[in-house]
């Protein structure tokens, strides 16, 4: 299904019925990523919603000049395209600065929230890794060795390294091979430049979960650690022995904690 955003088509799912549940991708994704993990997140009364942002997927392609910002703004109109009045949000890595950037702007919108490896800030650390993935797009072997490393964690890369040589195989022959991926991701990376919600946490009204990994290379700890102290309430959990792209490295691990949060509000009340 598609709706239009500023003349061009955005393209997204919807799965099951009940609670409302937006998935945000990370940079490289799009909504065929998560087709393994749908049964389990439309379980227990869940109406998950897909989306492909701007310059992902099956979205149309946005040549012209954007920010976070105007993807979070792409998620408000699809939210009132679809006529709700509030959703649940998971966010991931590029996703997760989306989620936060909409709930800053538009808090009443998103009743509950969970972070997974993002930021709140390009700092100058990151900010130079955005340049040299730029630099990296001059060939498919230089893009998956200038990214990909950094996006699996170093027990993962230890104990799947057959998984890992066949994924590079598959990506330098396909996606990163692509101008038009190429371009996309170009601009995808670019949006990133100059984020910073630092001081706009405090917004975020609505309960957060914000889920660290201990051997992310990409969003650091300590950038989860900065979201979990700038949101009153938010709770932090770190994964050990995990990667930035933790629902595929724990997916046993990484489902229980999103359905449990999304799933079980109630508080228990001790005798």
């Amino acid at each position: 299904m598609n709706f239009t955003f500023r003349g061009r088509q955005i393209y997204y799912e919807s799965h099951g019925n009940g609670n409302p549940l937006l998935l945000l991708n990370g940079i490289m994704m799009n909504t065929a990523n998560w087709a393994p993990f749908i049964q389990a997140f439309t379980k227990g009364g869940n109406r998950l919603l897909l989306l492909d942002l701007i310059d992902q997927g099956k979205s149309a392609a946005f040549e012209e000049l954007y920010r976070v910002s105007d993807q979070a703004e792409m998620v408000k109109a699809f939210i009132d395209h679809l006529g709700l009045e509030q959703v649940s949000v998971m966010g991931t890595s590029y996703g997760g600065t989306v989620a936060l950037s909409l709930v800053v702007e538009h808090p009443r919108l998103v009743d509950r929230l969970m972070l997974a490896a993002t930021r709140a800030y390009t700092d100058p650390l990151f900010t130079d890794m955005c340049e040299s993935w730029l630099h990296a797009c001059a060939s498919p072997a230089a893009l998956y060795s200038g990214t990909m490393p950094l996006f699996y964690g170093a027990t993962f890369q230890q104990n799947q390294r057959e998984w890992l040589l066949y994924r590079r195989a598959l990506l330098e022959k396909t996606a990163f091979v692509s101008p038009e991926f190429v371009a996309r991701l170009k601009r995808l990376v670019g949006s990133f430049i100059g984020f910073d919600l630092r001081e706009r946490l405090g917004r975020v009204t609505c309960p957060t979960l914000v889920i660290a990994a201990e051997e992310d290379l990409v969003m650091m700890p300590w950038e989860q650690q900065r979201i979990a102290q700038g949101i009153p309430g938010a709770h932090l959990i770190t994964l050990h022995k995990t990667g930035h792209v933790m629902f595929l490295e724990r997916p046993g691990l990484f489902v229980p904690l999103m359905m449990g949060w999304f799933n079980h509000r109630d508080m228990v009340s001790l005798p």
